[in-house]
């Protein structure tokens, strides 16, 4: 049975070290706007796809929350359908929150974001302008620049004669960076944290005059000055006297920062009992290396992701968080900054080496990582249900019921204006229920359910089952099928007839003013520190 929970005693759950999660279910651009800190962003959309890694042992207490309106009441159905047995109701949703006179956040990546505050302000991470530093680049001598973003970011735009080294490998280059200590060399991102985290990481293992790129690209942009667009990320490789140096500097790190090992065997029995304590597995390799192999049920999270995304991949503060590479490197250091972050934060020795000599198995392929963030699950919970109550529909019996249906795509909003059927609505999964009788005013009409995969679509057709819509189908095998099969798909914003917010759009996708305001809400979240130091 569903319970309340009043925002008072969330508020101590929260404080105290019992585990639990708090899952807000509103759509990311109203979480953005809006939210309880530590919260962790899990739209209703999304919630089959993302729960069971999210909150491994459903035991758990989970509380549930929106802005106060029915979404969250119907996600915690759904959480309860799907075995979880605690959920709680936030009173009042956020807006009860608030009317209790309690705190709340806005930003993305809120804790992460606070963290690299609290780490430029408590080690006076050094800081180079945007003025400045072309300066140099435009100088004699240019500095060495090392964007410590993902590569898909990078491609979107870079600073003038940087390189693509996400931040997770800065370990593996240290060596080869120290060969060359008269260049200036500059650690950037698209606003700070990746730069300051990435210039501090290099300065803790060692490698001098190193600086962050204050505000990163966005100060670029701020300043009128050029950022290159489109090109090609190619992540170097270090050399193999640098990547067996990044394995003695993460023994030295280990040793003086206290940071725990488990043995293969440790892992697998945690793995285990997995159903009794949380367990977080992070392969914090890039996405390629563990699309080659990886141990089953890992999350696949580059070490500079799992630090700046660390609150959309653990949702219990209290689980205990594993974190494995090749060897040692990688996930050392990105288990030291998850241990300053306060998580549980532990190393698997010898990363896949050691999985591999103790005969144990590896996956490939699955998990659709991304090198972006944590991947959703490759099929989400409720999935065979769902099948059995909705009916499918093969691409050729789809395109015979098309012209006389209601097409809904249920794809996240980039998706949908990427390709669509003709004739197709966007409609969010967050709001079915409340808009179905908008977008199909009569339960009579046929109703074809799209997305990318047919995974979400079936989801959504089973939903509009239950109310009553005896003739909603969905599309088998989704948008791929289709064009597979030779059935074109349109492109573009026709069809979309809200303004979506199932996105938190980047400052520098809204504008100056966005910007602005962004990096001087980042920089105030020092001001604490400052006052305390």
């Amino acid at each position: 049975m569903i319970r309340t929970i009043t925002p008072q005693d969330l508020r101590s759950l929260m404080a105290g070290p019992s585990p639990h999660a708090v899952l807000d279910v509103r759509e990311p651009m109203e979480f953005h706007e809006a939210q309880i800190f530590r919260s962790t962003s899990l739209p209703r959309g999304a919630l089959e796809f993302r729960i069971a890694k999210l909150v491994p042992v459903r035991s758990l207490p989970v509380a549930v929350l929106d802005e106060g309106g029915p979404r969250a009441g119907r996600a915690a159905k759904t959480l309860e359908g799907l075995g979880y047995p605690d959920v709680r109701l936030l009173e009042g949703g956020l807006a009860g929150w608030r009317a209790a006179g309690l705190p709340t956040v806005s930003g993305t990546n809120v804790p992460s974001k606070d963290f690299g505050e609290q780490v430029h302000v408590q080690e006076a991470v050094p800081e180079i302008g945007a003025g400045e530093l072309f300066g140099l680049i435009n100088g004699p001598a240019p500095p060495r620049i090392l964007d410590a973003r993902t590569e898909a970011e990078y491609e979107r735009f870079s600073v003038p004669t940087a390189r693509s080294l996400p931040g997770g490998e800065l370990i593996l280059h240290a060596w080869d960076l120290m060969q060359d200590r008269s260049t200036p060399l500059i650690i950037n991102c698209a606003g700070r944290t990746r730069s300051i985290i990435g210039a501090q990481t290099l300065r803790r293992l060692g490698v001098p005059a190193v600086r962050a790129l204050r505000n990163g690209g966005m100060g670029i942009m701020l300043a009128g000055l050029p950022l290159d667009r489109g090109k090609p990320a190619a992540v170097p490789a270090p050399s193999a006297r640098s990547r067996a140096h990044a394995e003695e500097l993460a023994a030295r790190v280990a040793a003086e920062e206290g940071v725990p090992f488990v043995t293969a065997g440790e892992l697998e029995a945690l793995l285990a009992s997995a159903e009794r304590e949380t367990v977080y597995l992070f392969d914090v390799r890039l996405a390629p290396e563990f699309r080659a192999g990886h141990i089953p049920g890992a999350v696949s999270i580059p070490g500079g992701q799992a630090v700046q995304r660390t609150d959309e991949a653990v949702a219990v503060r209290a689980g205990r968080v594993v974190t494995c590479c090749d060897a040692n490197a990688r996930g050392v250091m990105t288990a030291y900054w998850l241990r300053r972050m306060g998580l549980r934060a532990c190393v698997l020795r010898g990363g896949l080496g050691a999985w591999r000599e103790a005969g144990l198995p590896l996956a490939q392929g699955e998990g659709g990582a991304s090198g972006e963030g944590p991947a959703e699950a490759a099929e989400p919970l409720g999935l065979a249900e769902a099948r059995r109550i909705a009916p499918g529909l093969a691409p050729e019996e789809a395109r015979e019921m098309a012209p006389g249906a209601v097409i809904l795509d249920v794809d996240p909003s980039p998706a949908f204006r990427e390709g669509h059927l003709a004739g197709a609505r966007w409609a969010s999964r967050a709001w079915l229920e409340d808009r179905a009788g908008e977008w199909v005013p009569s339960k009579e009409s046929p109703v074809l359910v799209a997305c990318g995969d047919g995974m979400r679509s079936v989801l959504a057709a089973r939903t509009l089952a239950g109310m009553g819509y005896a003739r909603a189908a969905y599309l088998t095998g989704g948008k791929r099928a289709w064009a597979r099969a030779g059935l074109p798909l349109e492109a573009g914003e026709k069809g979309i007839f809200e303004t979506p917010q199932d996105v938190a759009l980047k400052p520098y996708d809204i504008g100056r003013q966005a910007m602005e305001s962004y990096l001087s809400w980042e920089e105030a979240l020092g001001s604490k520190y400052r006052e305390r130091g």
